[in-house]
């Protein structure tokens, strides 16, 4: 799925060394609305910002499930995310809005570091007109069935990396599911590119 940047505030680089949790929310918002509801949230995006310190941004989607808006965030454990939550004027809420789901996910920070790429440590870079792409992946059930997928990726990431000389794309995260709407063993590949044009 390729996703835009809907907000235009200038992404902060997190001070943890390693995170805690990433927490992906999707909103579903009816396609007469969705225009208006992404104005707003580019207008609320300071707001959030300033509330939200773990808060890296929201992505409105190109080519996927298009009435959705994603919002992407760390928090370092359960107690400051209850904290965020509470904080009154983080969210403003838009009638247009059909559902919120919520999954949060652990990074693979050890899989990154190990290929040389910093995870979400970095933030995410700020640029007018890349686009970022989420592939998801939905392994089988199993309690081996992540820390092997991992070993295998960990094996060929360097290679990968290696092979795309190009400087289009570069892998941003690797995540895997902890709780919420994603399913257990789900894991996420987050991708930065230069266009939609140059992920290919």
């Amino acid at each position: 799925m390729l996703l835009r940047r809907t907000t235009t505030a200038a992404m902060r680089r997190t001070q943890r060394r390693h995170l805690g949790y990433v927490e992906l929310e999707r909103d579903v918002v009816a396609p007469q609305h969705l225009a208006e509801y992404r104005a707003m949230l580019a207008a609320h995006a300071p707001t959030r910002h300033k509330l939200d310190k773990g808060y890296l941004g929201s992505f409105g989607v190109d080519v996927g499930r298009a009435s959705s808006v994603y919002h992407l965030s760390v928090f370092e454990d359960y107690d400051q995310r209850d904290a965020r939550e509470a904080t009154e004027g983080l969210r403003f809420f838009h009638q247009g809005v059909q559902s919120l789901e919520s999954s949060v996910f652990k990074e693979a920070s050890a899989t990154l570091n190990e290929a040389g790429l910093p995870g979400l440590q970095d933030g995410l870079d700020a640029v007018q007109g890349c686009a970022f792409e989420l592939r998801t992946y939905e392994l089988q059930l199993g309690y081996d069935t992540v820390p092997n997928f991992l070993e295998i990726y960990s094996g060929g990431l360097k290679d990968k990396m290696e092979h795309d000389d190009s400087g289009e794309s570069r892998l941003i995260s690797l995540l895997h599911s902890e709780a919420g709407v994603a399913p257990l063993n789900t894991v996420i590949e987050l991708w930065r590119h230069e266009s939609a044009q140059g992920a290919q």
